[in-house]
């Protein structure tokens, strides 16, 4: 079919034996006789072939559904295919009438039916590549340039297998099988209809064979070219699917299974030379904010700048690559011996994620924690060396975020969160751990109403571990409920304790995590301490930070737990335990969940306080107290530091301040060999 104009027909085909004649005399004007009569055949020929044109496209779509059992009137996918059979038998028509061949814009269409069929093929195992790569993780990028439309660089092919036609394979798809039987069903249906037309009309043998070659040598030209486009295009889609099966679609970043690789021959040629190797884990700060608030497409618009950032910073031979989420681990290959290159290295990289973004006209500040691991020696596996990065990059988090951290891989000790973990529970059993309260005041005159129990932790061999370092452990090693009760009941034990000389039992905050929460058998544990302790319900406050309480689903573990977390704290009020709403103006959807969550307090960030002071601004904070006196909360104001601080939120109003500027968290025996009746500055 797609071969019509290229059989190359002649404009007038030679002329027959002379006795076809009418006159017979033999002489010129015989042949030239001879010459009209073939071309008034020809003629006759092509009006009754096009006349039978739906015919002929009738029984190529019976085939089609005795072969394929779909009707061919509503397979959509089909519609190309009968154009172009009905095209084909009108280049035939077309070339019996004037001996021309099908006109260049005839041919493409015709052409580009073969074209089509290996891109639905491409299409289908595209889809199929990227959902095998889905079960392995996010496919991930070099510096490998992308395609025209910001995706993988372009190009078609078709699978290594022929699909099956039929309803079980997908129907019509128009398939490269499906082609070669239509060019097929057309050259047979059209050759037997040719024949039943030239014995109706009395056209000569002659003419008849000459149409009948025309229109197998084009359905062999079809094949031949179709067949020809396929192995090209295979060659391209093989290697498309090796792309997809190694790189990040959105960023065109290596994947894990790519840079775990090329670490671990890497890491293998160490020692041949006085090179050394560095893994950079990198980090985005606060990404899921950007997600929330300005919607996946801007985080994805983020995730290709950045990615774009690190190749332009990289040096030749080093390697990037997307982890999957917005995390980024970086490969550098030959730094030297002096492990201070890392560090220039991932500063370099650090400064390049921090200039300003723009997207769309908006601009965006990025920042991100990046952790770096250097190996020197062989004998590491890329998972320990990545392992090792990423530890470090988590010290940059706890450390506050928006930096770079470095460690020796080749130092012969676990990850320090593994140690931490395993060190904790000693710490549990030989009371390593201990408390410290800072005092809770009235803005006016400093009256001290109560204190929060801060865990503290005098490790034996390295000293103290600030809670930063040991919170996050105690969570992923599963500790944290065992470590939240032992201080709710140590706190509440302590409270009862100062009750026998301030003549009343003060108000204790203890700060409570999503996993506590979570954990089974909370409201019992609460119920069983104040039981055990003789505390009074009222006098404990549980202060939950507003990131655990409005929750990231996916940091719990796929699913959203805020109607649980809802149901337990409602069971814990009841029975008589005040609630507070920690770090309260650091979320993202604080406002809509007031109502949900049986509140009592809210403590308002340390940020809002510094800003008022800098900038003078007082218009959220006071929004925060009317909020909060019109649902009947009470308003803590932390982190105060200075007198203008504390200025500040006496006149706006605030109930309770914290901060060391009225005390800092000491330990019990410090406050009460210095204690004053309560109701006095501490």
């Amino acid at each position: 079919m797609e071969g019509v104009g290229r059989v190359n027909a002649v404009a007038s085909m030679p002329g027959e034996d002379t006795a076809a004649t009418s006159d017979g005399d033999g002489g010129d004007g015989g042949s030239l006789a001879a010459s009209e009569v073939i071309t008034r055949e020809r003629v006759l020929l092509g009006d009754a072939l096009a006349a039978r044109t739906a015919d002929i496209l009738a029984r190529c779509k019976d085939r089609y559904e005795r072969a394929t059992g779909i009707s061919a009137t509503q397979d959509s996918g089909m519609v190309a295919g009968w154009d172009v059979t009905e095209l084909a038998v009108h280049a035939i028509v077309h070339w019996l009438r004037t001996g021309e061949s099908a006109d260049r814009r005839e041919r493409e269409y015709i052409d580009s039916l073969g074209t089509q069929a290996v891109r639905e093929q491409d299409h289908a195992a595209t889809r199929n590549a990227r959902a095998g790569e889905g079960t392995r993780g996010v496919p991930e990028r070099t510096g490998v340039p992308a395609g025209p439309d910001g995706g993988p660089p372009p190009g078609n092919a078709a699978p290594s297998g022929e699909p099956a036609t039929g309803p079980a394979a997908g129907g019509g798809r128009l398939s490269v099988t499906l082609l070669t039987k239509l060019n097929l069903w057309w050259r047979d249906t059209t050759c037997s209809v040719l024949a039943e037309e030239a014995g109706r009309l009395g056209v000569s043998p002659g003419v008849l064979s000459e149409a009948l070659t025309v229109v197998r040598a084009s359905c062999d030209s079809a094949l031949v070219g179709m067949a020809k486009r396929y192995d090209d295009q295979l060659a391209e889609l093989n290697e498309r699917l090796h792309y997809l099966a190694s790189h990040d679609p959105l960023t065109n970043l290596v994947n894990r299974s790519v840079l775990t690789e090329r670490l671990e021959r890497a890491v293998a040629h160490l020692g041949n030379s006085s090179n050394r190797l560095a893994v950079m884990f990198v980090d985005l700060d606060n990404f899921k904010a950007i997600n929330d608030v300005l919607g996946h497409h801007t985080g994805d618009r983020l995730l290709r700048a950045v990615a774009d950032r690190l190749v332009e910073q990289i040096r030749p031979g080093d390697l990037v690559s997307r982890f999957g989420g917005d995390e980024f681990v970086v490969l550098f290959e030959r730094i030297g011996p002096a492990a201070a290159q890392a560090d220039l290295l991932a500063n370099r990289l650090h400064q390049a994620i921090s200039a300003p973004i723009d997207i769309d006209g908006q601009v965006l500040y990025a920042t991100a924690s990046l952790g770096v691991a250097v190996v020197s020696e062989p004998g590491r596996s890329a998972e320990e060396v990545l392992a090792r990065a990423d530890e470090a990059m988590y010290t940059a988090k706890r450390a506050g975020r928006d930096r770079v951290a470095v460690v020796l891989a080749d130092e012969a000790q676990a990850p320090v969160r593994f140690v931490v973990a395993s060190d904790l529970r000693r710490a549990l059993q030989e009371s390593e751990l201990r408390l410290a309260y800072q005092p809770l005041c009235r803005p006016l005159g400093h009256e001290v109403v109560g204190f929060e129990a801060l865990l503290r932790w005098d490790h034996p061999e390295h000293g103290a571990i600030p809670p930063l370092d040991f919170i996050p452990a105690a969570e992923e090693s599963g500790l944290m409920d065992a470590v939240g009760s032992w201080v709710m009941e140590e706190a509440c034990r302590q409270a009862v304790q100062w009750s026998a000389c301030l003549g009343s039992v003060p108000q204790i905050s203890v700060n409570v995590s999503g996993r506590q929460l979570e954990g089974r058998g909370f409201v019992r544990k609460v119920a069983g301490i104040l039981a055990g302790t003789g505390m009074p319900p009222g006098s404990l406050v549980l202060e939950i930070t507003e990131s655990a309480l409005l929750g990231d689903p996916a940091a719990r573990r796929g699913q959203d737990r805020r109607d649980d977390f809802a149901v337990v704290l409602r069971e814990v009020r009841e029975l008589g335990v005040r609630l507070s709403i920690d770090d309260f103006g650091t979320g993202y959807s604080s406002l809509a969940y007031l109502r949900r969550f049986p509140v009592d307090q809210l403590k308002v960030d340390r940020s809002f306080v510094q800003d008022v002071a800098e900038h003078g601004d007082t218009r959220i904070m006071e929004a925060v107290v009317r909020l909060a006196h019109d649902l009947g909360m009470e308003v803590v104001a932390e982190g105060i530091e200075t007198d203008a601080e504390l200025a500040i939120v006496q006149s706006l109003g605030y109930d309770v301040v914290q901060g060391f500027l009225l005390g800092r968290p000491v330990a019990p025996s410090v406050l009460e060999a210095s204690w004053e009746p309560m109701g006095q500055r501490v």
